[in-house]
């Protein structure tokens, strides 16, 4: 083992090898499964196809048997001098000639039987009495001057194969019986264990073949086969259902008894039944054709075992590789713990010395990024905190104190007062192009937030105000992010229709240019790649803001800057009817020259804004100005702007080159996304 990199219970190399061992386990198990369910499958096939080729064979060869027995039999009837003793009745010379045709066809015992069906002489049984045989189908069969075969019961203990053949009084040139009907011989030849041998040498791979009988009293037992008698086959045998009965001729797949999967001796079988019948049709007994299941499965274990064999070994390098790795981690990531640490105490200045295209390396780019935003965080805070003083903002909305207020009461709602039955009005903190914005306690949810309401004149002048109104609930609703002011609800209280949203204390960006001039380079770059996670998120939501400006983002104490109203904005490359093409709508000195024509605008409308905005922070002014909005058009479309570095000379070239193509009237000349413009800003600082 490694030194200093021991398994011990809660190390990293622990960890590393119990997250191996896991995974080495989990396919290892999984591997096994499939394994042994595609193994399962093939075994099944593989018996499957065993069987019914065994039953095919077995079926011809019991036809074989009694086709040759059939034949031999016609053959000893055509003797002239057999076929003269039938008139004569005499019954000692029929009892040799019935023995003497056993002989001959090598049968169990054969019968000779007369035209009316009289039993005359059995081979085995001299005293056989003269019984009548016609409710024999076989004998019926060869009375009507048909040969037949089919199995019978043999003392209720055994099943063998019987054929009968008509005897008549004379016969033609090619041996065909003719004339008369004398009688009947029948020849019976044994189903024995000799038979069950020849059908398993026959066979496709290892089979076992077992006879049984039905009794008269329907249960089945075994009389002979290739396996040796046991309790197991007995039972299985015995519990076996009967047959369904079927015509003579049929010899459809219908006619097989039963498939099961027994076990004999410990082990599993696949047991297929055929039914052997008489000539009738009714079940008198069976053949049983069993394979060997786990014999299928040999080739499986012996591929398990190497499998589990292969696994255990797997489990032992992982605990090696598991120390190795430990040790190429633990080293990179002390170091990037001890950054963490130094951050967490207010040093954002820590060298990141590690890297690589692996995880560990990713981890360390995304460290180095986040300690590179707390340092701009930090910058941006510390210049907050250098900004007007208290008694300055009071003095100014003091100054704004009476328009605000004729704002409030335009807007029928007024501070002191429960606004909609659910909201105490604190304050106006503002008023806009399309209404006045208010902050509210809401006292079913206890939380301080901020209304918006829409102008009364404003509606009245623009019929389609309240739809854009509207519009900008359900399209701002879907932006959620730190950096974009969360709306929350539309409502409407004695006609006065407003929106609720997320309530932010800090200062616009407007305001704070206006107090504090150009900004720091750090604090323009922070507020740069903020706007454009802003903008980002939003227009992967297929949503343009339209009007980017300092006064719609407002920087937190905290230097987390929020990007606010999205009232005009409307879906990206969709026409909703109520900003048609011709209507300006947006603040023109940050407007994208296709915005201000009218033409149908993408998102790079929006950063071409973010470069206003960005000139703005570097320099203290937007980068076209104009007292006549028809005037600062025409400089939008005839004038380019001095670059910020010639306002600002601690502006470098990449951010001064970057600034100007974002006021590109070319479009096409602009950062294609969102996210591209905020990686172009990381890589300047």
């Amino acid at each position: 083992m490694l030194p200093y990199f021991t398994l011990s219970r809660g190390s990293l190399a622990w960890r590393i090898f119990l997250g191996i061992a896991a995974v080495v386990t989990a396919v290892l198990a999984t591997t096994l499964a499939l394994t042994a369910i595609e193994a399962g499958r093939t075994a099944d096939v593989s018996v499957d196809r065993a069987l019914r080729a065994t039953r095919e064979q077995a079926l011809q060869l019991l036809t074989a048997r009694a086709s040759t027995l059939q034949g031999g039999a016609e053959v000893f009837v055509q003797n002239s001098s057999f076929r003269a003793l039938l008139p004569k009745r005499d019954f000692g010379s029929m009892l040799d000639q019935s023995q003497e045709a056993a002989r001959q066809l090598g049968a169990l015992w054969t019968q000779i039987i007369d035209a009316n069906g009289v039993r005359l002489a059995k081979s085995d049984d001299p005293g056989a009495a003269a019984d009548t045989l016609t409710g024999s189908a076989l004998v019926l069969s060869a009375l009507q001057r048909q040969p037949s075969r089919g199995f019978i019961v043999i003392g209720d203990s055994a099943v063998a194969q019987a054929v009968t053949v008509p005897i008549f009084q004379a016969s033609d040139e090619k041996g065909a019986g003719t004339g008369a009907l004398l009688g009947v011989l029948m020849a019976v030849t044994p189903v024995d264990s000799a038979v069950a041998r020849r059908i398993r040498q026959n066979a496709q791979g290892a089979v076992d073949v077992a006879f049984f009988v039905r009794q008269q009293s329907g249960a089945a037992r075994f009389f002979a086969g290739t396996l040796e008698r046991t309790n197991d086959l007995e039972t299985l045998i015995r519990d076996m259902p009967p047959a369904a009965d079927a015509a003579p001729d049929d010899t459809t797949e219908a006619r097989t008894a039963m498939r099961t999967n027994p076990m004999i001796g410990g082990e599993h079988y696949v047991a297929l039944a055929e039914p052997l019948r008489s000539a009738s049709g009714a079940e008198y007994g069976g053949l049983l054709i069993l394979r060997n299941r786990d014999a299928e499965f040999a080739a499986f274990r012996r591929l398990r075992n190497t499998i589990l064999f292969g696994g255990i070994a797997g489990l032992l390098l992982a605990a090696l590789a598991a120390a190795a790795v430990a040790r190429q981690i633990t080293r990179p990531v002390g170091a990037l713990v001890e950054a963490t640490r130094r951050a967490a105490d207010g040093d954002y200045a820590a060298d990141i010395t590690v890297s690589g295209a692996d995880e560990i390396g990713r981890l360390a780019d995304a460290i180095r990024a986040m300690l590179h935003d707390l340092r701009e965080k930090h910058a941006m805070v510390a210049f907050l905190s250098g900004g007007a003083t208290a008694d300055a903002m009071t003095v100014q909305l003091a100054q704004m104190r009476s328009s605000i207020q004729q704002a409030a009461r335009d807007a029928g709602v007024t501070p002191g007062t429960r606004f909609a039955g659910r909201y105490d009005v604190k304050e106006v903190l503002g008023v806009g192009g399309m209404g006045s914005v208010f902050k509210a306690m809401d006292t079913e949810l206890g939380e301080v937030i901020a209304i918006k309401t829409l102008r009364h004149e404003f509606l009245n002048a623009d019929p389609s105000a309240l739809e854009r109104f509207k519009s900008e609930i359900r399209l701002a609703r879907r932006i959620s992010h730190r950096n974009v002011v969360r709306t929350h609800d539309l409502g409407e209280h004695s006609g006065v229709y407003f929106i609720t949203m997320e309530y932010v204390e800090g200062t616009s960006l407007k305001q704070l240019i206006r107090d504090r001039g150009r900004l720091p380079l750090s604090v323009a770059l922070a507020v740069g790649k903020q706007l454009c996670r802003a903008l980002e998120v939003a227009h992967e939501q297929g949503v343009i803001h339209r009007d980017i400006k300092p006064a719609n983002i407002v920087v937190e104490p905290d230097g987390v800057i929020k990007v606010m109203d999205f009232g005009i904005a409307r879906l990206a490359a969709k026409d909703s009817g109520m900003t048609q093409a011709g209507m300006l709508i947006g603040t023109p000195a940050y407007m994208a020259p296709e915005q201000l024509m009218g033409s149908e605008i993408d998102g790079r409308a929006d950063l071409y804004a973010a470069g206003c905005v960005l000139y703005e922070c570097l320099t203290g002014h937007p980068p076209h100005e104009s007292d006549s909005a028809i005037t600062l058009i025409a400089k939008v479309f005839e004038e380019t702007p001095k670059p910020p570095s010639g306002w600002n000379d601690e502006v470098p070239p990449a951010l001064d080159g970057l600034v100007m193509r974002l006021l590109s009237t070319d479009r096409d000349g602009r950062p294609s996304s969102a996210a591209a413009l905020h990686d172009l800003l990381a890589s300047i600082g």
